[in-house]
């Protein structure tokens, strides 16, 4: 072939090549270019471009190669946790024609509205122990810390920590007690507090801590059934001792869920009515000492649903309030839906939400229940997420602010979806205190069909801050070998900032 022949061919090559090559256009609407904003930055961007086979990713870059977060899809909306200061951020697309796209949004982060999270603890049942790990505030990944773990005792099923995550606190179930200790703000290392275990007079259920972190209250249940919620002033030190009155008899059934108000005036703690009708019962939390003293009209009863005929008013399996204060909701596993109460702010009772209880997708009257054992509230009262026990999913609601009325919106199922991988039955759900990240631990597996000597892991997720949809994030899932592997469902996560 000719030196004019070659070059002619080669134009038509490099003409083809140009003529296929696409660019999409990245437009991002939040934040806005040269805006001065608060952290987590709210993130929107969408792209487009002119290859038939569209958009195959999205990507935040929050300074040249720091990956802060990536969607396969062609639209984001997602929180990024920045510190004070400058950027020049960088949204990013891909196509499927091999073309890239992006478009830079300079901002300032002026100050921190929601905290970001620093540490994510998980109680270990099996092992008697509780799992440690650092969470990255940027991408929501774990890493263990330097402990790794802590030496629990036995049994292990629920926690909770302080507002400003300085202790955390272990309710035990075997050997009826309750663990202290304090979290190093620097490494999230635990060290027990003077005089931990604190007794419990029956199996440990449940534990909360006062938004003062002045006290600590526990539901166990005794050999006879009988409920107690056991309240404790805590010391300079993070050790516990009891509070005037200290256990208060209950009728908390095997659940023992409890909350107590944002304000720190009220505390609502799940128990049984003859019938075994479920109930909430709503206690004045006295501010100097922390005892408690029953509101009167409690307890108040769970609603039930029209043609009911099984399990109409079960006990409910997890309490929450909403950040507000003005909403309280109740995982109705044994109904498959979700109670909603609306607080009365001067007295602290209970009146149901017009519609409660909402099914998630229909209540248990079917073949597939999904048995909602665990909730959790994203900080800014947008979405509820439950861990569904025989569902083997996550579920998503989206709230309506104003009237506190949850929306079922869907339930990620981890058999066929690919935004939750490698878990099934997932035992509990955290929203870390940012709102931008969502954490479950359950079994490890490759099918629907829990195998003999699976591992428990942790999972994180990106949540969507338009639907509340959940995008796996870097590295998910996180397998701990330590983490309790059989089929109980009384287990907690807790993120702190």
């Amino acid at each position: 072939m000719s030196l004019q022949k070659l070059k002619i061919v080669m134009s038509v090559i490099g003409s083809a090549v140009l003529a296929s090559a696409t660019t999409p256009v990245v437009t991002v609407t939040s934040p806005g270019s040269g805006a001065s904003v608060g952290s987590p930055v709210n993130y929107v961007a969408s792209a487009t471009t002119a290859c038939a086979k569209g958009i195959s990713a999205m990507r935040i870059y929050t300074a040249s190669g720091v990956n802060a977060y990536t969607i396969n899809a062609n639209k984001l909306n997602t929180n990024i946790n920045l510190p004070v200061g400058s950027y020049s951020t960088v949204v990013q697309a891909w196509d499927n024609c091999g073309g890239v796209g992006k478009t830079t949004v300079n901002i300032t982060v002026s100050k921190i509205n929601l905290a970001p999270p620093k540490f994510l603890y998980a109680t270990e049942y099996k092992a008697g122990r509780i799992a440690e790990y650092k969470v990255n505030p940027l991408t929501g990944s774990l890493s263990a810390t330097s402990q790794g773990s802590a030496a629990a005792h036995s049994g292990p099923v629920d926690m909770a920590s302080d507002h400003w995550g300085n202790r955390l606190y272990v309710a035990n179930s075997g050997s009826r007690n309750l663990d202290g200790y304090v979290i190093s703000r620097s490494s999230g290392n635990l060290t027990k507090v003077p005089g931990s275990p604190f007794a419990l007079p029956g199996i440990g259920l449940r534990v909360v801590v006062h938004p003062s972190a002045h006290f600590v209250y526990a539901t166990s249940n005794d050999s006879s059934s009988a409920g107690h919620i056991s309240a404790y002033k805590v010391q300079s030190n993070g050790s516990l001792t009891p509070v005037p009155g200290s256990p208060f008899a209950e009728n908390s059934g095997t659940e023992g869920a409890i909350a107590v108000h944002p304000n720190g005036k009220y505390l609502y703690a799940a128990v049984n009515l003859p019938g075994f009708v479920g109930a909430v019962a709503v206690y004045d939390i006295n501010e100097v000492n922390g005892a408690l003293t029953p509101v009167p009209g409690s307890p108040f009863a769970v609603p039930t649903y029209a043609g009911c005929n099984q399990f109409c008013r079960p006990q409910p399996a997890d309490l929450q309030v909403d950040p507000t204060g003005h909403f309280l909701y109740a995982a109705q596993s044994a109904q498959d839906s979700i109670a909603a109460f609306k607080i009365d702010q001067s007295t602290g009772t209970l009146t149901n939400l017009p519609g409660s209880p909402y099914p998630d997708g229909s209540f248990n009257t079917d073949s597939t229940p999904k048995d909602p054992m665990r909730l959790s509230i994203d900080p800014n009262g947008k979405f509820i997420y439950t861990a569904d026990d025989e569902g083997e999913s996550l579920s998503v609601w989206g709230v309506n602010k104003t009237t506190g009325v949850p929306t079922f919106r869907a339930s990620l199922q981890p058999c066929t979806d690919p935004n939750v991988p490698g878990i099934l039955v997932p035992y509990s759900v955290s929203v870390d205190p940012s709102g931008s990240f969502v954490y479950t631990q359950g079994h490890q597996t490759n099918g629907c069909n829990i195998p003999t000597g699976t591992k428990g892991v942790m999972a994180g997720f990106s949540a969507d801050q338009g639907s509340g949809f959940l995008f796996s994030v870097p590295g998910n899932p996180f397998v701990n070998p330590n983490l309790n592997s059989t089929t109980i469902s009384r287990e907690s996560v807790v993120v702190t900032r």
